[in-house]
């Protein structure tokens, strides 16, 4: 029973968290830093932004593990 109230506590709790914001996709650190003194409150780390994706076709992936340490290193938002 505790661990299902935890995992209610951590989903509110994060729910919460980015209430009141919006989660950017970003391509790279620069846009990661842009979006968060805009006011974002996560960014998704992207090899494409969604509108790239529709015109050329395919999928959303991952961006390449060096972009992403990227991110983090420039930014303080999840």
């Amino acid at each position: 029973m505790s661990l299902r109230h935890s995992e209610d506590l951590l989903k509110r709790g994060f729910a919460s968290m980015l209430q009141g914001g919006v989660i950017m996709d970003v391509v790279t650190p620069e846009q990661a830093a842009v979006a968060e003194s805009a006011g974002a409150v996560s960014v998704m780390a992207l090899e494409r932004v969604p509108a790239d994706i529709r015109k050329y076709g395919g999928v959303a992936r991952t961006s390449h593990p060096d972009v992403i340490k990227g991110i983090i290193e420039c930014t303080s938002i999840p």
